[in-house]
């Protein structure tokens, strides 16, 4: 009898902790109604998300439900990225005549312009706080202040190039990725203390996205299943990963023993993910026939990601 109600509780015990035993974590589609391609995902915490779409739509992951929110550019410009910062959620966006920043809040689901101006679509943001907000698109990197957006540098108009992604580790100091006109060429600039600098990253590939999980681990992720790491000083390749002509669009960690990679090619026939356990990058199967664009990693067991043609997925 006594090994009987020891055998119970022990069970009990598994179940309530959510041992591996019961439910093992899974790939799911998750279906959000868009056919448009979900360009950014972002969670404020691990119960409320967003996400954005090339279609201009905003979608608000709340009680378990992604719910469409209203968006107040009346033209439905792209909206490209997404960051946050004490429950203020910030989205990036436009067209080729029109630059537009949007602004949500967790508690709230109404979604406000906070600067909408004459330019390129702005296509990353980086956030510190509320008075502490760049955003880059075409040429130019802005910064927020009490009247708007305000450019803090500038590429000269005969590089034929356009910034993409930005992170910001400081007030005064942060990466910025450019995309060449070639098919083959991008640029990594970083500014320390209002000083900028350049380099060419030409090594034969594009690259699509930067992330960084503190001041010392960052990644930049492109072409040819291409992974960078940062050294504290510059990126250096991460030679563990094959060379297949696939693209890794994205990359997303939540802690120093998590993280995914996604990517794909083509139809979709293709789709790449990578998850980062015990110190190393691991190729994950679970999701086919998409081109996977973004990913955000609540935590190893929690990961959505979604692309082209308005696929979403959930692990969980």
């Amino acid at each position: 009898m006594k090994k009987r109600i020891i055998l119970m509780a022990l069970i009990l015990l598994l179940y309530y902790s959510g041992c591996s035993l019961f439910h093992s974590p899974s790939w799911g589609e998750v279906n959000i109604e868009t056919l448009n391609t979900i360009t950014k995902i972002h969670f404020v915490d691990k119960d409320v998300g967003f996400l954005v779409t090339d279609g201009g739509e905003i979608f608000k992951f709340i009680n378990g439900v992604w719910n469409k929110l209203t968006n107040p550019d009346a033209t439905n410009s792209p909206l490209y990225d997404i960051a946050s910062c004490n429950g203020n959620v910030y989205i990036c966006g436009g067209d080729s005549i029109k630059a537009i920043v949007l602004k949500g809040q967790k508690d709230q689901d109404t979604i406000s312009i906070i600067s909408e101006f004459s330019g390129n679509s702005l296509a990353g943001i980086t956030v510190l706080d509320t008075m502490n907000i760049w955003t880059c698109g075409g040429k130019k990197v802005y910064k927020y202040n009490e009247t708007g957006f305000t450019v803090i540098y500038s590429i000269p108009e005969w590089r034929r190039m356009r910034l993409i992604k930005m992170y910001a580790l400081s007030q005064t100091r942060m990466f910025v990725l450019g995309e060449g006109s070639s098919d083959t060429l991008s640029y990594l600039f970083k500014c320390d203390n209002d000083e900028w600098s350049d380099s060419s990253l030409n090594i034969n590939q594009k690259f699509y996205d930067i992330f960084f999980l503190n001041r010392s681990t960052g990644y930049i992720v492109g072409q040819k299943m291409s992974v960078f790491y940062y050294t504290g000083s510059t990126f250096a390749k991460d030679n563990s990963f094959p060379s297949y002509d696939i693209s890794f669009y994205a990359i997303h960690r939540s802690d120093i023993n998590s993280g995914y990679i996604v990517g794909g090619v083509g139809s979709g026939l293709n789709t790449m993910i990578y998850s980062f356990d015990q110190g190393t990058w691991q190729k994950e199967e679970g999701i086919k026939n998409a081109v996977l664009k973004t990913v955000y990693s609540i935590d190893r067991n929690d990961v959505w990601t979604g692309g082209d043609n308005g696929k979403l997925f959930h692990k969980h």
